[in-house]
């Protein structure tokens, strides 16, 4: 378990400090054009001067920095990696959490407790099917492939439980695989 919370530290680290940039980052981009503009209140308005004191308009435009588009092109992309990486930390915090409810159902087996082993079995199934959401697209059929790992060790259960352990530990084995591979 101490294993497991050492390997789960580095993803946890990352997903706050991704958080604190996204959220930063926001904090950052200006005001969408079509916001509203705070505005003086009505009897606190200034008279305007006469139209002399205006200069007359001329007829060459400023020119436009090209810059902005440039940096809000970065900052979006900057976010949508932001998107990908937390997607990516958070499929690897389910399976980890599916990685543990396994490792339950193994010690309930132990004991020979099969409902309990049943409940975290669907505990289990839950959370890959929440880190299925999240993954990238190669490693959902991984993701698929487990959980019907899964779903044949919940039905069998009950009619062959003989060899149980060495399945489960298979589908640990399984997860744990796919978890360093994206490493």
């Amino acid at each position: 378990m101490a294993r497991l919370a050492r390997a789960a530290i580095p993803h946890v680290v990352t997903a706050l400090v991704a958080t604190a940039m996204a959220l930063g980052i926001q904090r950052l981009l200006p005001a969408a054009p079509g916001m509203a503009q705070p505005t003086a209140p009505v009897g606190l308005t200034t008279p305007l001067p006469s139209p002399a004191v205006y200069p007359s308009p001329s007829a060459t435009p400023s020119p436009q920095p090209t810059e902005a588009p440039l940096a809000a092109a970065l900052t979006r992309q900057e976010l949508i990696d932001l998107r990908a990486q937390d997607d990516r930390l958070w499929a690897a915090m389910y399976l980890l959490r599916a990685l543990n409810h396994l490792a339950d159902a193994e010690a309930s087996l132990r004991v020979n407790d099969f409902a309990r082993v049943e409940q975290t079995l669907i505990a289990a199934d839950d959370a890959l099917a929440q880190a299925y959401m999240r993954a990238a697209d190669a490693d959902r059929d991984p993701i698929v492939q487990i959980r019907r790992d899964i779903g044949s060790i919940s039905e069998d259960l009950y009619l062959r439980p003989e060899g149980m352990d060495v399945r489960l530990m298979r589908v640990r084995q399984a997860i744990m695989t796919l978890i360093e591979a994206r490493r």
